[in-house]
Order: structure tokens, then C-alpha cells, then sequence
């Protein structure tokens, strides 16, 4: 009796555990958006972190999280602390640089034809939720593959890395200002999606957390989207076709919002393409040279060292 006691205990034991590690962060989340829309504010990815760290401890692999999601949260946190100081010590700002490049591209400037002749309710609220997935959807996907895919996992950090901290030297560099302070009649459709919502859920965001508003290029709401697409296509190859309406949602609603140029955008395309490439192709071909080369070195340090053993094993015989 007891051993049919203590076997199903043992059976129990895992299943109640799988229960909890999906059970328990459901309910942070359900706690986390009551609290979000009860006092207005949209919470940063460290709370997701949280999310999967209760997730991770549940399912018995905590110290791995720990282990692994750290340089992310470095990234992030650094990335914040540095993008409010780059912010605050920006030179000249740029406004009519970006502006000139569009009418040469296009002979108008596209933010303004799209609020003049297009602006419409729905697209002002696509446009808002797009262009806020960019709070959640780089840690989201982070950890998707940090669960399925873990050999991309530490591949996309590095590039997460090197998207960002080169955007911030260009940001410092060369600040430019988004379509809504330069271009006269663009508005800046996000607090006007506040005024229909009746809740000042970005103006609380640049208000309360004030992001740089000289920002604009690269978009980084356009380069993390496709930093995504990127990886998500080498994984899944066609079966990821799909999450192309992310990027191009974003892109889309960046201009249409006001908030960037196209030149942003192709910026944003371009700096995300680069990492990508450098985490994926440049550092492990430096890599592979660095083993080679050391491997190079021991194979002629053992050659040097069996003619020398040789030689004084003979010396050894002569003297005998």
C-alpha cells in the first residue's frame, strides 16, 4: 500500500510541476495586465524576464536561465541607462537632412501623404499596436528560442548587442528628428490614439520615461522586427514566411505614425542585416581561424618537441 502511496506521489511530482510552470506565470501575467491598465503604464521586458524565470524554475532549468538570459538583461538594461544619457548629450540635432533625402527619393515626403489622404480610425490603432509590439517582441522571441532553438539563442544576443550599441553611437553621432518635429503638418498620431482611448498610455511613456525624441535614425522599431524575420526565416526556412507582416506592419506604421522617415526605416533594415551577418557568419569565421591557427601551432610545437626527445635519447645511448 505504501509503495502504490509513494509511486503515485512520484508520478504526481512532474505533472503538478508542468502545471505550475505554465500556471504560475499565466497568473503574474493576469496580475501584470490588470496592473498595467489600471494605472496606465506599459511595462518594459524585465517583467517578461520575471515571466520566464518562474517558467524556468518550475521546469527545473532555472540555473541555466539565470546563466543564459543574464548578458540579455545586461544588454537591456544597459541599452536603457545609455539611450536616456546619449538623449541628454546629443550635439546638433538634424532635421533637414532626412526630409531633403526623401523628397529626392520620392519627391514628397510619404508620412505626409499618409496622414493626408489615408488617415482613418483603424489604421491609427494598427498603427499603435504594431508599433508597440517592439516593447515585448525582441525578449518574447528570445526566449522562444532560448527554448527551441538554444544554439541561435546566443547568436541572437550577440547580435541584439551589436544592433543596439551601434545605434546608440549613431544616435550620439548623428541625431535626427522624426517627422513629427520637422515636417509642418504631420501629427503625432500616437497621443491622438490616447485622446480616442481616454488613456495617456504614451504621452505616461515619453512623460514619465523620456526617451530620446532625436532618435529617428535607425529605427530600431524597424531594425528589431526584422532582426526577428531574420533569424526566424534561417530556422523555419518558408514555414516562417509569415512573420513578414510584423516587420512590414512596423515599417508601415512607423511612417504612417509620424514617428520615422523611410530613410529610418532602410536604416534600421541595414544596421539589423549587418549584425546578423556579423553574428552569424563573421564571428564564427574568426573564430574557426583562431582553432585553426592554435591547432596549427600545437601540430608544429609536437614536431619540434619529437626530434629534441629523439635527439636526447641519443645523446642519452652515446653516453652509456
Amino acid at each position: 500500500m505504501r509503495k502504490k502511496e509513494t509511486d503515485s506521489k512520484a508520478s504526481f511530482a512532474p505533472s503538478s510541476s508542468r502545471v505550475l510552470a505554465v500556471g504560475l506565470p499565466a497568473v503574474y501575467l493576469v496580475i501584470l495586465t490588470l496592473f498595467c491598465i489600471t494605472y496606465s503604464i506599459i511595462p518594459g521586458p524585465e517583467f517578461l524576464i520575471l515571466c520566464f524565470f518562474i517558467y524556468a524554475a518550475y521546469s527545473k532549468r532555472s540555473r541555466h536561465f539565470i546563466k543564459d538570459w543574464l548578458p540579455f538583461l545586461t544588454i537591456f538594461v544597459s541599452y536603457q541607462a545609455m539611450y536616456s544619457l546619449v538623449g541628454a548629450v546629443a550635439g546638433i540635432v538634424h532635421v533637414s537632412e532626412p526630409i531633403v533625402a526623401e523628397l529626392q527619393l520620392f519627391g514628397s515626403i510619404p508620412t505626409v501623404i499618409l496622414q493626408q489622404l489615408y488617415r482613418m480610425p483603424i489604421l491609427d490603432y494598427m498603427g499603435a499596436v504594431f508599433y508597440s509590439l517592439h516593447f515585448f517582441a525582441p525578449t518574447i522571441f528570445g526566449f522562444y528560442l532560448w527554448r527551441n532553438a538554444a544554439k541561435y539563442y546566443h547568436k541572437y544576443t550577440i547580435a541584439l548587442a551589436i544592433l543596439t550599441y551601434s545605434a546608440l553611437i549613431t544616435f550620439l553621432i548623428f541625431p535626427v528628428a522624426p517627422p513629427w518635429y520637422g515636417v509642418d503638418g504631420v501629427t503625432r498620431i500616437l497621443f491622438d490614439v490616447d485622446a480616442s482611448l481616454g488613456v495617456p498610455v504614451y504621452r505616461t511613456i515619453y512623460d514619465f520615461l523620456q526617451p530620446n525624441q532625436f532618435a529617428a535614425f535607425p529605427s530600431l522599431h524597424s531594425a528589431l522586427p526584422w532582426l526577428i524575420a531574420l533569424y526566424a526565416l534561417k530556422i523555419e526556412k518558408l514555414k516562417a514566411l509569415p512573420i513578414l507582416a510584423f516587420p512590414f506592419g512596423v515599417w508601415f506604421s512607423a511612417v504612417y505614425l509620424g514617428e520615422h522617415y523611410i530613410v529610418d526605416i532602410i536604416g534600421g533594415i541595414a544596421y539589423a542585416t549587418i549584425a546578423f551577418i556579423i553574428a552569424e557568419k563573421l564571428i564564427p569565421y574568426i573564430q574557426l581561424k583562431r582553432a585553426n591557427r592554435l591547432h596549427a601551432n600545437v601540430e608544429v610545437n609536437k614536431k619540434i618537441a619529437v626530434p629534441a626527445s629523439k635527439s636526447q635519447s641519443a645523446g642519452e645511448n652515446l653516453a652509456r
